[in-house]
């Protein structure tokens, strides 16, 4: 386990609100390279290869299909369970889950069954010296712990003197610790310390406020047409009970006109409906007006007793009713308050030549799309400037790749994987999801192939063919049409006991609060997972582990492989797997029991993912949220594009890891399980 402990002499008082990840590096390893070559992997998140085959014949990608006649075009094995965050750390440690301890977006605690975020853990500062009333002075940093166990393949390049950059690979937050040039990606938060939360000013907030996931809905009023509120920031560590910042903004509006001026700080933005804004830097103040009150003002505040990020707003209207969207709170790479990248200064020196960007894991505001704050249309340019921003970002990675004699580059792209979760049902007449609005924007997701295609371009115009350039994806994609409610069936069939099965209360309780433990055999918890409630492992386990465990795993999945929904008839789950005879390593000990692998079309719902007790077994799909890929890992597999022959034959994530080292006359660790598929 890693940890990153901030010093005040850098980042001041501040770095008490947030850690980063400066991490410990193991140093041993292999020498130095015997192979000075230059090698590039690109990878596309969520590309699938029936998707991508359908295009190519469709005309729509020439540069993969030029780069597939120079080479290879096969499928890549992805992970089981196949989510982002466990696939990637198969690439980035050349491990399955039991060697790198990532087995679903969320674990839990045995000893609370309560879920927790699998990939990093953040801890407050322990110590601090008492001031007066509710206020104190933190004597330390919190720490973020990343969860991922196992050295990452960089940093066994980096010990054979290899000059690397890994740009935005997610499961990587807080960053390893070497000198490798990189930049964080899924798993870096928000200045909030969240996965992403907009925040919406509004004069007419939605019926629906209290319960939009990701956001927060301000309620505003206008007085002689200006409006005061506050942008959501850091908890303070000033305060004991971590009272939330905020950063003051200022909304004027011209109702003839139809325009907005947004002040916030010394920074003033003029809009007009529709419009995004550039990215504006935004402070928050510890010990301002908002902490001892009048007599400490925030332009007279001292170094350390602020905090920045920077925002994007977009205007939605401004009369008669008046609507301003503000995305989540980067951390902003000008001036990042907690480090994103290594050297910590690198994310800076990226943004002095393209400008600020998005730092936040996964840009795209799904969230805002699924509570209803954004259109179809609306999250579509929101998504576009994103998808902009990271090709402008890859052009000066590629450019300056191009110039170096040797070494390795990879780069990530988020946009595919997160457009084809909600923009499915834009394709997709027969999914429960799609309305005549959805259909509108047919091009939606083809049109993200096209640009993706001319990226590909890039590369091999940049690199020439001396060069190796590989194309990937951690896993392909699949409608969602039907959830399955996993731990209602378990609870109808005797093997998760409630306390009250009610219906009034059972369809109100979550996080397992409703749970009597004591009679309990088994339970599900996270989107693929299924624990059993063992003996001495969980705090009040009930079967005994060796045979019993055992014999009760095989009944489940029995009868799980006969579950079959009763409006289609179908089976609902393809594949179960048993974690002990699919992973290898350490942590098999930490994983699920079991890891259930959904059919086609079927998917675990969200509600019993973190232990939530629906009536029925099964509901369509209605959500946004309309494909997926956490489904039996067979159905979904990835891509593998190379402009050499691929030789090996049913190559897995962590088989390009092995790649990735050969290639450069690495040693891999002991404990990697790939090998190479050149």
């Amino acid at each position: 386990m890693r940890k990153f402990w901030p010093g005040w002499s850098r980042f001041g008082i501040a770095t008490g609100i947030l850690a980063g990840g400066v991490l410990i590096a193991l140093v041993t390893g292999p020498g130095f390279a015997d192979s000075k070559k230059k090698m590039m992997v690109i990878g596309f998140d969520g590309m699938d290869p029936k998707q991508l085959q359908q295009h190519i014949d469709n005309g729509y990608m020439p540069n993969f299909k030029r780069l597939i006649e120079k080479g290879s075009f096969t499928t890549l094995g992805t992970s089981i369970p196949p989510q982002s965050p466990v696939a990637w750390s198969n690439f980035i440690s050349g491990k399955n889950p039991g060697g790198h301890n990532i087995f679903d977006f969320i674990h839990r605690d045995p000893k609370t069954y309560l879920p927790f975020l699998s990939t990093s853990e953040a801890v407050g500062s322990s110590k601090s010296i008492e001031l007066w009333g509710d206020w104190q002075l933190p004597l330390g940093g919190g720490e973020v712990v990343l969860l991922r166990e196992g050295r990452a393949f960089w940093e066994l390049l980096e010990k054979a003197e290899v000059p690397t950059t890994i740009f935005k690979i997610p499961a990587n937050y807080p960053p390893v610790q070497t000198n490798v040039r990189t930049l964080s990606g899924m798993g870096t938060p928000d200045m909030q310390g969240t996965p992403g939360t907009f925040t919406y000013f509004t004069t007419h907030p939605p019926e629906n406020a209290d319960d939009i996931s990701g956001g927060a809905v301000v309620d505003i009023y206008f007085d002689r047409d200006k409006s005061e509120a506050s942008i959501p920031g850091p908890p303070n560590p000033f305060h004991k009970k971590g009272k939330e910042t905020g950063a003051k903004v200022t909304m004027y509006r011209d109702k003839e006109n139809q325009v907005a001026k947004i002040v916030t700080g010394d920074e003033e933005v003029i809009m007009k409906p529709g419009e995004f804004s550039e990215w504006v830097p935004v402070e928050f103040y510890m010990l301002g007006d908002e902490g001892f009150g009048d007599k400490i003002r925030p332009a007279a505040a001292p170094m350390g007793l602020a905090i920045g990020g920077s925002v994007r707003f977009y205007l939605k209207s401004v009369y008669p009713e008046f609507s301003l969207y503000v995305t989540p709170v980067q951390i902003d790479p000008l001036k990042p308050a907690q480090p994103v990248s290594t050297p910590d200064d690198w994310s800076q020196k990226i943004a002095e030549r393209t400008g600020r960007f998005y730092t936040q894991g996964m840009p795209e505001d799904t969230k805002a799309l699924e509570g209803g704050v954004f259109t179809d249309g609306e999250f579509l340019q929101q998504a576009t400037l994103v998808l902009d921003e990271r090709m402008k970002l890859f052009e000066t990675m590629v450019s300056d790749f191009a110039q170096d004699e040797w070494g390795f580059l990879f780069f990530y792209f988020s946009s595919l994987d997160q457009q084809t979760h909600v923009m499915w049902r834009t394709m997709d007449p027969s999914h429960p999801g799609t309305d005549s609005l959805a259909l509108q924007y047919p091009d939606a997701i083809p049109s993200i192939f096209r640009r993706l295609d001319k990226a590909v371009g890039v590369a091999m115009d940049q690199l020439g063919d001396d060069a190796t350039l590989v194309i990937m994806s951690d896993h392909g994609f699949a409608p969602w049409y039907r959830e399955v409610h996993l731990n209602s069936w378990l609870a109808d069939n005797g093997y998760l006991t409630l306390k009250d099965n009610s219906e009034s209360v059972r369809a109100s309780s979550d996080f397992f609060m409703n749970v009597d433990w004591r009679r309990t055999k088994a339970y599900a918890l996270g989107i693929n997972g299924l624990y059993i409630n063992v003996r001495g492992r969980e705090k009040n386990g009930t079967v005994a582990p060796g045979k019993e465990r055992d014999d009760l795993m095989n009944e489940l999945i029995a009868k799980m492989k006969e579950l079959r929904d009763p409006k289609t008839g179908e089976l609902a789950i393809k594949e179960v797997y048993k974690s002990e005879e699919v992973f290898q390593g350490p942590y098999v000990k930490n994983a699920p029991d079991l890891n259930v692998g959904y059919a086609y079309t079927f998917r675990g719902s969200n509600e019993s993912a973190l232990g939530e007790f629906p009536m029925e077994w099964f509901a369509d799909n209605t959500g946004k949220w309309s494909g997926d890929h956490c489904i039996a890992a067979d159905l979904v597999p990835g891509i593998l594009i190379s402009n050499r022959k691929v030789k090996k034959e049913g190559a897995a994530l962590y088989d390009l890891t092995a790649t990735i080292l050969a290639e450069f006359g690495v040693d891999k660790d002991e404990d990697m399980i790939g090998s190479p598929v050149f």
